[in-house]
């Protein structure tokens, strides 16, 4: 029964954040066949693009880069920590009108734990996450 208590706080703190597919199906739905101007309303100018041979142009938005760092001690002397780094990166393909035609999602995330009992569970999406898209 104890361990049933673990599995579901565990449930609890990840927050139930979709998957990356999710996230990208979503964002799929939402603008594949929309103008381009449509993301630059919602999160404001790529940071890159990149015209192609095509005709067609590449986007990039990144919608989160942040790191953070913890560490605790407990009054033993013993010292824990952890650490992460994440980013949420939007790929964009556009048609020359500026249609989109290909949307794709990246999730960077790395977690670091150091210490006796891991306590930073990281599920879903890191993209899921930034743009509050719950399961």
């Amino acid at each position: 029964m104890r361990w049933l208590g673990i599995v579901v706080l565990c449930v609890a703190l990840g927050g139930c954040y979709a998957t990356g597919a999710d996230v990208r199906a979503r964002l799929g739905q939402d603008y594949i066949g929309k103008n381009v101007d449509a993301l630059v309303v919602r999160w404001g100018p790529p940071v890159s693009t990149f015209k192609m041979n095509s005709g067609e142009t590449a986007y990039t938005w990144q919608l989160a880069t942040a790191s953070s760092i913890s560490v605790s001690r407990d009054g033993q002397g013993s010292a824990s920590g952890s650490s992460r780094g994440y980013a949420c990166k939007v790929n964009v393909i556009a048609a020359p009108g500026g249609t989109i035609t290909r949307l794709d999602t990246e999730d960077k995330d790395s977690s670091v734990y150091y210490g006796p009992i891991p306590t930073g569970i990281q599920t879903g999406s890191i993209c899921a996450e930034q743009l509050g898209m719950k399961q």
